[in-house]
Parts: structure tokens; C-alpha cells; sequence
């Protein structure tokens, strides 16, 4: 992961004062702290993603309250399995359907799925291909005028108000003619929780996504091309850094996957690796802070469409877990626990002293640039929000604290103001116009309407007392 460090909005001045304890105090543990949840045995919620056991192919579903995103559908003679785990998953309807790249281990298994389920929108790579099987995907996609989309890194996909779908790959007008290197690469997040399915992405694509910018850390990773090793390269795992990573592929497969180099790099850093050739299809539930992990082959149950619990006992080697607090001791029975509690007069007030702290800054604010920026957004501005963005550098040899600055339009009617961000050395972090989960590094303003204007305006970037510190135009 980058070694830009965040921390959660400030909400009062006590809050920026311990930041400033701890900095001088040398207590820099918390700015290097990891900033995402762990797996955590038994958790269950509104999130659920099945990667589906198809095969030497890729078949994978999200159910998040009552959407569903299904990514690919696995080889021809597998549509039938992907209806089939549907069903027993209670699917009516498909949300959101896409389509990674144009390959029959991918997109074989659509006819069948298009056959039984109504199809709300369709994401696409978009990658041209002769390929008889995805002229007829195209042709149904028409036939039963579906919303068609075609991917772009940077795009935001909206189902629910609660789950974040970002496109990270492939970039606007692809890259090259490569198939492969040109799949979809999606991050979708609920909460802390965030899973990257990569697709068949190649290493090419891996080092395209590392310069964007673009958020990629996540705790879950569907690894791309069954554990090729054209994928999944050193840098890439850095970046993302795993705590789950899932390898859908057929045992005994003719193309050797997943390949040794593939496996040694995913060891060095250092997830929990799941494989459907050996576990089966696996379930990744989440509830927005923490996350668990279950298969196919040490529970039958995951199929319930009421997302089961982990079985109390010992956990199944493998099954990454996190050591919780105890409960508070209960009595025995027979024992009374006499227990008063005081009554509160109801119109009781505990008089509060007002706290006004003036201005405070670690670090040289001036070593603090607007390396890039992009206003005209990819598409329709108003549909691709985080496609407007401005990207902060530290140029300095210190840390310094961005907490109270402000960033705007040439107009400055609409400020954005930082919440408290330690940018590190020769380090970055992106402000996005529109909504998403911070991470190491990315902000997001929350708003809902393009900021920035195509052509002729700028960004300012203020301190706490309203001092510029830079500014920049497209």
C-alpha cells in the first residue's frame, strides 16, 4: 500500500491537538497504522459475494440487500451451473451483469443466464472481437434492449446508495488489441470492506493501474487470469495488499494454472489463498467493517439465502480469523444481581465550557503542490463524478498535516474542507469530487454535482487561514 496516511475527519480541536502529541511525542505508530478491517470468523450482513466453482472459467456473484451484480458466467457448458446457483441463491433479477472481456470462459455461460433472469444493465469492455459468442451477447443485449455500458477506468457504477462500484481498468481508448489486458477491473466497496476482481488483467494493465491514482487497496482479491503468471505482478499485490485471495480455475487444467511464479508472489505478500479447484465455490460475507470467509467444501449451508453463521468450534485451517474481546461474565444461575439504577430528573443540564483552539500546522505547508488535476471528466460529468479530481504531492523531506484546508473552483462558493490527512515525503493523494471511501490514498468530497468546469477553471488549495497554497488549471 502507499505510505500516505490518513486519518477520519476531525470533529473537534481536542482531536487535532492529540494528532500534534503524537507527532512530536514520536508516536508515529497511528499514521502507519493499516486503515481496513480484518476477516473476522462469523461475520455475516448485507454484503455477500459467491466466486462461483465453473470450472477452468470465472463466474462470480454479489448480493448486497436486494441487488445483484453478476460478473461473467463461466464456459458454455457451464451456463447451466451459474442458473443453477442463482436459484438456490433466490436471484430473480440481475442488477448489474458485466461482461470482463470477450473470451468463452468468461462470457460462454450469458445465453443461459439472459435465458432465465431479467438483465437491468450490462457492462462491457467494450473490446472488439469476432468472436461468434459475443456477437450473439451483443446481439441479445439489443434484442432485449438492455442498458448497455461501456467501461472506462474512472466510472462509477450506481445500485445502491451504500455500495461503491469503481472501474479501474480499462482505460479511455483501451489498451492495445490485447483482449486480456483490456478486461474490466472493478473495486467494489461497502463500508471499510473492499473487494478488487481483476479480471483476466495482465501485468501491462497492472502497471497502467498503478500510475492512475485510482484507490486499489482491498481485503479481498478475485486474482487475475486463474493465477496466470502474465498476472498478479509484485507491485500490483503491493498496492492492493490482500488479506483473501481467490483463484477460480479447474484442477488438472491443460494451461497449468495457477503457475508457480503466480503463487510465489502471492506468498510473498502474504494473503490467505483460496482456490475453487480445491475448496469449491467461496463466500466472502461482510457487513461493512469486518469480513468472513467460508467454502463450499467445509459448509454446505453457504447456499441458504439467508446468509448462514460460522459454526462455533475451531475454524477450518486456512479460514483467516480475529481474536475478539471476551463477553462481560454472566452470572451463574440462581444468582441475583442487585443492580440500581439512579432516575434522571428530565430537564438536567451539564453545562459544557466553549473550546476555541486557534489555527495549528505540522509540517512546511508550502512542500504541498497540485501535481495534476482532470475537470472535464470521462463521459457525462453529471454520471462520472470521481472522474473530476485534484491530486496533492508532498515535494518536501517532512510529513505534513492537511487538517481545515480548504480546496475549490476559481469561484470558491463551494469549499471542500480536509479532514485531517498526513501526506508523507514524495507521496500522493487524490481528492475526488464525488463519493467513495477514503483509503491511503484517496479523499472524496461527497457531493452530487460536478465542482469544476471543462475548460477555463481552476483549482485552490488553501490552508487552515485561508492562505493559498497553490493553484492549477487543466
Amino acid at each position: 500500500m502507499p505510505s500516505s496516511r490518513f486519518f477520519p475527519a476531525v470533529r473537534t480541536g481536542l482531536t487535532v491537538l492529540l494528532v500534534l502529541l503524537l507527532l512530536s511525542s514520536g508516536c508515529t505508530d497511528i499514521l502507519e497504522g493499516k486503515q481496513d478491517s480484518a476477516p473476522v470468523s462469523g461475520t455475516t450482513g448485507d454484503l455477500r459475494a459467491y466466486f462461483l466453482d465453473v470450472g477452468q472459467g470465472d463466474s462470480s456473484v454479489i448480493l448486497f440487500k436486494d441487488k445483484v451484480i453478476l460478473i461473467d458466467a463461466g464456459e458454455v457448458d457451464y451456463g447451466d451451473t451459474v442458473v443453477r446457483d442463482l436459484q438456490k441463491l433466490g436471484v430473480e433479477k440481475i442488477d448489474l451483469l458485466v461482461a470482463t472481456h470477450p473470451h468463452s470462459d468468461h462470457i460462454g455461460g450469458m445465453q443461459a443466464v439472459f435465458a432465465r433472469f431479467p438483465v437491468e444493465k450490462v457492462l462491457d469492455s467494450a473490446t472488439p472481437s469476432s468472436s461468434s459468442l459475443y456477437e450473439k451477447f451483443l446481439d441479445t443485449v439489443d434484442r432485449k434492449n438492455i442498458p448497455y455500458m461501456a467501461a472506462e477506468a474512472g466510472q462509477t457504477i450506481e445500485i445502491d446508495p451504500s455500495l461503491r462500484i469503481l472501474v479501474l481498468s480499462p482505460p479511455k481508448g483501451g489498451l492495445g488489441d490485447d483482449i486480456n489486458t483490456n478486461s474490466i477491473v472493478l473495486r467494489i466497496s461497502y463500508g471499510t470492506v473492499n473487494l478488487l476482481y481483476a479480471g483476466d488483467a495482465t501485468s501491462a494493465a497492472e502497471s497502467v493501474m498503478l500510475k492512475t491514482g485510482y484507490a486499489m487497496d482491498a481485503q479481498v482479491l478475485k486474482v487475475g487470469h486463474h493465477g496466470s503468471s502474465g498476472s498478479s505482478n509484485a507491485a500490483f499485490l503491493a498496492r492492493v495488499d490482500p488479506d483473501v485471495a481467490v483463484i477460480s480455475l479447474a484442477r488438472d487444467n491443460p494451461y497449468g494454472h495457477p503457475h508457480k511464479e503466480t503463487l510465489e508472489r502471492l506468498a510473498n505478500a502474504g494473503p490467505v489463498v483460496y482456490r475453487t479447484d480445491r475448496d469449491g465455490t467461496i463466500l466472502v460475507m461482510s457487513d461493512g467493517t469486518s469480513f468472513s470467509v467460508m467454502t463450499q467444501k467445509d459448509e454446505p449451508g453457504i447456499w441458504s439465502p439467508a446468509a448462514p453463521s460460522t459454526p462455533a468450534g475451531t475454524p477450518s485451517p486456512g479460514t483467516p480469523t480475529t481474536t475478539q474481546a471476551p463477553s462481560p461474565a454472566t452470572p451463574p444461575p440462581g444468582i441475583t444481581v442487585p443492580v440500581t439504577i439512579p432516575t434522571i430528573p428530565p430537564d438536567l443540564t451539564v453545562p459544557v465550557p466553549s473550546l476555541t483552539l486557534p489555527p495549528v500546522q505540522v509540517g512546511n505547508s508550502s512542500f504541498i503542490r497540485i501535481s495534476a488535476v482532470q475537470f472535464d471528466a470521462p463521459g457525462d460529468d453529471r454520471q462520472n463524478l470521481n472522474g473530476e479530481w485534484v491530486r496533492l504531492t508532498n515535494r518536501g523531506d517532512g510529513p505534513v498535516l492537511v487538517a481545515g484546508w480548504t480546496l475549490t473552483d476559481k469561484t470558491g462558493t463551494e469549499p471542500f474542507t480536509f479532514p485531517a490527512i498526513v501526506i508523507l515525503p514524495e507521496e500522493s493523494v487524490t481528492v475526488y469530487v464525488g463519493s467513495g471511501t477514503m483509503n491511503s490514498s484517496a479523499v472524496f468530497m461527497g457531493r452530487t454535482t460536478p465542482l469544476f468546469g471543462n475548460s477555463g477553471d481552476f483549482a485552490i488549495l488553501r490552508d487552515g487561514s485561508g492562505k493559498i497554497i497553490d493553484k492549477k488549471s487543466e
